[in-house]
């Protein structure tokens, strides 16, 4: 739970600045001189910006413009139409007038030649006269224009009408229509107005032919694309030239044309509002919103900044995205991720590796360590920060990676073993990575630095070890950086190099420091011995020792022997041997309480022959009590004393087991003996190093014994005590193998035969070389009652 919280993002109360307009301007105040970052990374909506890129993606969009090729050919043929049926029209009224006139028929037939003058008309034949010449206009201008009351100037329609509809005249007005309707450099597209297409696209515009379904961009400059005024003016240019339009004719009739010219001119091209609409909606809602990514650890607004709507608009996202957080759907995704994690690592370890046995003092070692860690991790993150905004020239992930991550698993290690470091290693390297913004660098970064500060403190024995295997931990990571900088692409920059130095140096000296400062912490309150307060045990100068040798000197060079022996047998098997050889120094210190009552404190007199066996298994069993007693009183750690009752297993007090069963064996009706008197009350061993120093004490105690120990005879009498050990069970929660018990037995004969070595047998005279002398007289002994007995004694 404390593991998850702390990784869980967002689960920091961080106090977000109530800023609003009325800060606009003013300048920011941080309770940090960093200012105020992000805890975590967001992702914030800036509606404004999104509204203004939508505008500029609207904008973008050119109009779209309707190209109708045909209103040229359109207009030319309705010019061609009208001038026919004016022409024809007049031509058969010109017949008419001329039947009733009696002209003869070859002038009634010069249809194309001014009308000759009539005598004067009167008022009845005049207003005829104006109606017939109003209907011609009408149908005329119905005929161009598709109106007949378009207006066209009655100078203009007299003009033509004076000319009779000449064919001369309908050639001009083609003409003119066929230069508004293209030029040299090719087609022209005339738009409805210049103000149209400068509003609607000044971009440019999309002209879609709406015959031949193409489309083509045009720049709304370019010369091709005109207004019905600009194509008026082109006529106007053109006309103005002498010799282009009827240079024979008169001025009226070049003016009607050309009129008539210019009000036959309609726009070909005619703006698609709704393809234009839908184009400009399709583009903006093709814009996505706009989202400004805030990453953990980057400066929202710095101290003594001025308020702007940018800094406004973050800090109300920050805020309404923490009002939706549930905090305990972070709590429980951080908790079930690092239980997950824990839960997968702890399932392989304990399948993969025998000895991964760890205890609830273990786990709770481990978690407070995986907790400690993770939170001084985030509390340093917060001090780079600090520091990389007052020195910026520093990398930032400098001062991340200088943190002495390999501290824990280095503790582990130290206190525990190596299985339970690698599991610590793998855990912390996954949980620091996710910490860290998911950082696959920095957690491969973690895991290879806890794996080789592991396995380096195994050697220490001292300040001066740790130190080295900081240092070496140290040179493994700087290369590690490299590597990872590398791999991720960065290069040998000074970035790089910079940052490898930092976890070096960060390494090499705060991992051991934090090492050697928690370690006295972490042994004292879970009773854990690392290998520096084992050698202190293992100095004879221990208060208890010293005790011993004094209460029980027997017991004592028994304890030195059986030390001698289970070292090297734990250097042969792989055990520790400070622990090993720690645990067999103070086994039997519980016999300083009672000495004489034991085998090798005795001299003569044997004070268990006035004492019923029962009697005598009890006081033998009880300095196994006395020995607990003591080590809480020398507050020796927990392995140490467990070895105390575990090196006895749930063995039987034999000597004193198999004299009651003698002595029941001639008495009748003799009640059963209670087993339960005479067997140590366990537990059997349950670590490697304790079950060493129970074949080690029997292996001793049957040794010493035997009248001529021959190499032959040593090595069938450990591989008896041995076999022995093993059929009663007595290895059974413990982990060695039959491979350990045959390198066990080894180990004891190679040691056991440099104790029992046999000597030279001394020829008499050899111990002294030189003349002979006086025998050195000793002070006559003094009685009870203060006088001396009057002889002297040779030493």
């Amino acid at each position: 739970m404390a593991a998850g919280f702390v990784i869980s993002p967002g689960l920091y109360s961080q106090q977000i600045p109530a800023l609003a307009e009325e800060h606009l301007g003013k300048p920011f105040r941080a309770n940090s001189p960093a200012g105020f970052k992000a805890a975590r990374d967001y992702e914030i909506s800036h509606s404004a910006m999104t509204e203004q890129r939508r505008q500029e993606a609207r904008g973008s969009v050119r109009p779209v413009y309707d190209l109708n090729p045909g209103v040229g050919a359109d207009v030319r043929s309705a010019v061609k139409s009208a001038f026919a049926d004016l022409r024809a029209r007049l031509a058969a009224k010109a017949a008419e007038e001329s039947a009733q006139a009696g002209e003869e028929p070859e002038l009634r037939r010069e249809a194309g030649k001014p009308a000759r003058k009539t005598p004067t008309l009167t008022p009845q034949e005049a207003e005829r006269q104006r109606k017939e010449r109003e209907t011609l206009q009408a149908d005329f201008q119905e005929q161009l224009f598709g109106q007949r009351d378009a207006a066209m100037e009655m100078e203009d329609f007299q003009a033509l009408l004076t000319n009779g509809f000449s064919e001369e005249a309908e050639v001009a007005t083609l003409s003119l229509l066929e230069r508004a309707y293209g030029s040299e450099r090719g087609p022209l597209f005339i738009g409805g107005s210049r103000e149209e297409l400068s509003r609607e696209g000044p971009q440019g515009i999309t002209v879609r032919d709406v015959r031949h379904s193409g489309e083509q961009t045009l720049p709304g400059t370019a010369p091709g694309v005109l207004d019905v005024r600009e194509a008026h003016s082109e006529l106007d240019r053109f006309a103005s030239i002498p010799g282009n339009l009827l240079p024979d004719a008169p001025g009226a009739q070049r003016r009607a044309v050309l009129r008539l010219a210019k009000r036959l001119v309609r726009p070909n091209l005619t703006i698609n509002i709704a393809e234009t609409n839908a184009r400009r909606l399709r583009a903006s809602d093709a814009v996505k919103d706009a989202v400004i990514s805030m990453k953990k650890g980057q400066r929202v607004i710095g101290d003594g900044e001025l308020v702007n709507e940018t800094h406004l608009v973050i800090l109300k996202g920050m805020r309404a995205q923490t009002d939706r957080l549930d905090l305990l759907q972070l709590q429980v995704g951080g908790t079930g991720l690092v239980a997950l994690l824990i839960a997968a690592s702890f399932v392989f370890c304990r399948t993969a590796f025998r000895r991964f046995r760890p205890t609830r003092k273990d786990g709770m070692l481990l978690g407070l360590l995986l907790v400690g860690v993770l939170g001084l991790l985030q509390l340093w993150v917060s001090i780079a920060d600090a520091i990389q905004d007052r020195y910026t020239a520093l990398p930032l992930e400098a001062l991340y990676y200088a943190f002495p991550m390999a501290a824990g698993a280095m503790l582990v290690r130290f206190l525990l073993s190596e299985e339970l470091s690698l599991f610590f290693a793998l855990v912390l390297a996954c949980l620091a990575g996710v910490m860290l913004g998911n950082s696959l660098s920095f957690g491969i970064y973690t895991l290879v630095g806890s794996l080789v500060a592991a396995d380096r403190i195994t050697r220490a024995r001292d300040r001066v070890g740790i130190f080295k295997a900081g240092l070496i931990t140290g040179m493994v990571e700087l290369v590690a950086v490299l590597c990872l900088f590398l791999v991720e692409g960065k290069g040998l920059t000074t970035e790089t190099v910079l940052t490898a130095l930092f976890a070096s140096v960060g390494t090499a000296l705060a991992v051991p420091v934090m090492v050697m400062a928690l370690t006295p912490l972490l042994e004292s309150v879970f009773g854990y011995a690392s290998d520096i307060k084992l050698l202190e045990l293992a100095n004879l100068n221990h208060p208890a020792l010293k005790e011993l040798i004094v209460q029980a000197p027997g017991t004592y060079h028994h304890s030195i022997i059986i030390g001698s022996l289970v070292e090297n047998a734990a250097e042969a098997i792989g055990a520790n041997p400070l622990l090993a050889r720690s645990c067999a120094y103070y086994h039997d210190i519980g016999k300083g309480r009672n000495p004489l009552f034991f085998g090798e404190n005795q001299k003569g007199e044997n004070r268990h022959d006035s004492l019923a066996p029962a009697m005598s298994a009890v006081i033998i069993k009880r300095h196994v009590t006395e020995g607990l007693e003591m080590a809480r009183q020398y507050r020796l750690p927990k392995l140490v004393a467990d070895a105390i009752p575990q090196h006895h297993g749930t063995r039987l007090v034999g000597y004193f087991f198999h004299k009651a069963v003698k002595e029941q064996e001639g008495k009748e009706n003799a009640q059963p003996l209670d087993e339960s008197i005479y067997r140590y009350p366990g537990p059997k061993p349950q670590f490697r190093e304790a079950a060493l120093v129970m074949i080690a004490d029997a292996v001793e105690a049957s040794t010493r014994a035997m009248p001529e120990p021959t190499k032959a005879k040593l090595h069938a009498q450990v591989q008896k005590m041995i076999n022995i050990i093993f059929s009663e069970g007595q290895l059974d929660e413990c982990d060695l193998t039959l491979k350990d018990l045959n390198l066990i037995s080894d180990s004891f004969l190679h040691t056991l035969e440099g104790i029992y070595h046999a000597r030279p047998e001394y020829p008499a005279g050899a111990m002294g070389g030189g003349p002979k002398t006086a025998p050195l007289m000793v002070a006559s002994t003094v009685k009870p009652d203060g006088k001396s007995d009057g002889k002297a004694r040779s030493a």
